[in-house]
């Protein structure tokens, strides 16, 4: 998303840096507020007015410049501000005092309230949300301080959130997350991104019946990247569908192999919620495992948090029909953001995955303790199976599995390891297992 945003602003640069002042509201534009000099000791502030062009799409031309007139009387009156800059798709800028940053976020929510009143704009009532983008990146001159209020205003409305802080980071990691998608393609051909698989143990079978296929990229200059870091910049440069297909090729080539040797085993993938609603998703997973001739019932489809899906009716049909064909659906974090009643309500899952924070205080909370019993009766009554993920010893690896935990995962049990580790450890156990009888 980062790098698509900043595509935008530089289609917007070149037609804005004509003029100074907009056509139809007669207020000063985002270009005038760029050529100027901010003074330090300001802060640069963006809003974006969610929904403005279908609010422009129902008036008529005439009325264009009054709905931008009014916003910026009330930001206006809001943040103090005398010039208030208008620009495109329902941006609106200005500098103000800089204030020690809580008392700043405080200040922008307490302008959001003014929002809260419709806009009446001759016959016409509109609800109105904003979004901010705030830049507090002294010594950089006016344009990159505006493009970067900008950008951050635009990720806060994609995001859902109210207010978006820019870091003088974010320039820093700039070009990185610019040629993300060479940089994927690179790590893929030449080893650097490869999959990690942790083992899952089955309480009833007593035995590894399971793993889950972690993404892994030790970069040669970086280093080891964090997979939720490399994992957010894939998906802001919508670049996420490359790698979760890709995780989904060497998933089933290691689920073929285990399978091969003998009991049942279970393959767990992680799904973005930026590919969940996608038109395409379906088709390309069955297209896949037709293509690889597994059975999909031997694959476990884990998703989380769906608030930032766009179109969650869509996300719901497409995770309704990758069940239908026989794939699990595994609900994760449990308990945590989105993932809670409601997914039981609107998803046709299989697993519910207990959070760790909540795993890692069971032996020493009784209200964790009574938290993850009544989840496990919950889920059993609905004949959904619950994994207990982030088990670090053996007391509650034994607590988890009197309470009737049906699966568990965790350092106790294994860390994520490259296949070869983590097939050697597999044959090992099941050797010493058969050995036992």
């Amino acid at each position: 998303m980062f790098f698509v945003i900043y595509a935008a602003i530089r289609g917007w640069q070149k037609r804005t840096r004509r003029i100074q002042h907009t056509s139809l509201s007669g207020l000063p534009n985002l270009a005038a507020l760029s050529s100027q000099q901010i003074e330090v000791g300001r802060d640069v502030v963006v809003v974006v007015v969610a929904r403005y062009e279908e609010m422009m799409a129902t008036l008529p031309r005439d009325l264009h410049g009054e709905v931008a007139r009014q916003i910026a009387r009330r930001l206006s009156v809001g943040s103090g501000a005398n010039e208030i800059y208008h620009g495109e798709s329902g941006h609106f800028a200005w500098t103000e005092e800089a204030r020690p940053l809580e008392m700043q976020l405080n200040h922008l929510e307490g302008l959001r309230a003014l929002f809260s009143a419709p806009l009446q704009i001759g016959e016409h009532t509109f609800d109105t949300n904003i979004h901010f983008g705030l830049d507090r990146n002294e010594g950089l001159d006016a344009s990159t301080r505006v493009n970067s209020a900008l950008a951050s205003a635009n990720e806060a409305l994609a995001n859902g959130r109210s207010i978006e802080l820019f870091e003088s980071q974010r320039l820093v990691e700039a070009p990185w997350e610019l040629s993300l998608h060479a940089r994927i393609e690179e790590g893929l051909r030449n080893g650097e991104i490869w999959l990690a698989f942790q083992p899952q143990w089955d309480f009833l079978e007593g035995r590894v019946s399971g793993a889950e296929a972690l993404i892994r990229w030790n970069h040669p200059t970086r280093g080891p990247i964090a997979p939720d870091a490399f994992i957010l910049q894939a998906e802001r440069a919508g670049r996420i569908d490359t790698l979760t297909y890709w995780v989904l090729e060497e998933a089933i080539s290691a689920a073929l192999a285990l399978n091969a040797l003998g009991p049942r085993f279970q393959m767990s993938i992680n799904l973005s919620a930026q590919m969940v609603d996608k038109a395409d998703l379906v088709t390309n997973f069955a297209e896949i495992v037709r293509r690889r001739r597994i059975e999909p019932s031997l694959l476990t489809i884990e998703v989380t948090e769906t608030s930032s899906v766009r179109n969650r009716p869509a996300a719901c049909h497409n995770l309704t029909k990758l069940r239908e064909m026989g794939f699990r659906l595994s609900i994760d974090d449990f308990g945590t953001g989105e993932a809670s009643l409601a997914y039981l309500a609107d998803l046709p899952s299989d697993e519910l995955k207990l959070d760790r924070r909540f795993v890692s205080r069971l032996l020493d909370s009784e209200r964790d303790r009574a938290i993850i019993t009544s989840t496990i009766g919950l889920a059993h009554a609905l004949r959904q199976s619950v994994v207990a993920e982030g088990i670090e010893d053996a007391a509650t690896f034994a607590m988890l599995r009197d309470l009737g935990c049906d699966h568990a995962q965790g350092y106790y049990l294994g860390r994520p390891q490259p296949f070869a580790v983590f097939l050697s450890d597999y044959e090992q156990g099941r050797r010493r297992a058969i050995s036992d009888v």
